[in-house]
């Protein structure tokens, strides 16, 4: 795999795609060597990636065991980081509905089309990578961006369970409709469709 320069962020990002995007099952043990040789380079990197990726919740180390990938959270914990979540993307939203900025229409507009062709050949970790994009876009356009160090970690904590759909598409029939009201000026509409798709 071709990594160019910064190699520890991407192959975190890279990681992090597997994991959510369940390519990486919990308690998948992650070897250093093994990742060194599948990415073409130096322990180092691997090292400080793993360290990343594991304070944000997605690995867990353990002293003369090594590192796994973290298990999903309880079924109370998970409530609470949907709460989370919906919360902050809606409060977002709404946010975004007093200015109407064009600018965030365009750019789900592209997401969308990106993520229709992503699950269309079903691959997961574009669509992974692609669906987190999607809300991102809306979280980062209120307050020039202050919520996303609150709604990164409660995103990364919550896994993306695609395995609630027949198919891929159904994930992609839940972002389009959400976009298609905040087109269409439907605030309410918009919301409601957004607290839904977040569980």
């Amino acid at each position: 795999m071709k990594l160019a320069a910064n190699l520890q962020e991407q192959v975190a990002s890279h990681l992090r795609r597997r994991i959510l995007s369940g390519h990486l099952q919990p308690g998948t043990p992650l070897r250093e060597q093994t990742l060194a040789s599948e990415f073409g380079i130096s322990r180092g990197p691997i090292r400080d990636a793993l360290l990343n990726l594991t304070k944000e919740g997605l690995l867990v180390a353990r002293p003369n065991v090594g590192v796994k990938v973290a298990s999903e959270p309880s079924p109370f914990k998970r409530n609470v980081l949907v709460h989370l979540r919906r919360e902050i993307e809606t409060s977002a939203l709404t946010v975004w509905f007093e200015t109407r900025n064009a600018e965030l229409l365009k750019k789900l507009d592209e997401n969308l089309a990106q993520y229709k062709v992503a699950c269309t050949a079903s691959d997961l970790v574009q669509v992974a990578e692609l669906d987190m994009n999607f809300h991102r876009l809306i979280v980062e356009a209120a307050d020039q961006g202050s919520l996303v160090d609150l709604w990164m970690p409660v995103i990364l904590r919550m896994y993306l369970r695609y395995s609630r759909h027949r198919d891929l598409m159904e994930s992609y029939d839940e972002h389009a409709p959400i976009v298609r009201a905040m087109h269409e000026g439907h605030e309410w509409q918009a919301l409601e469709l957004l607290k839904q798709h977040i569980v």
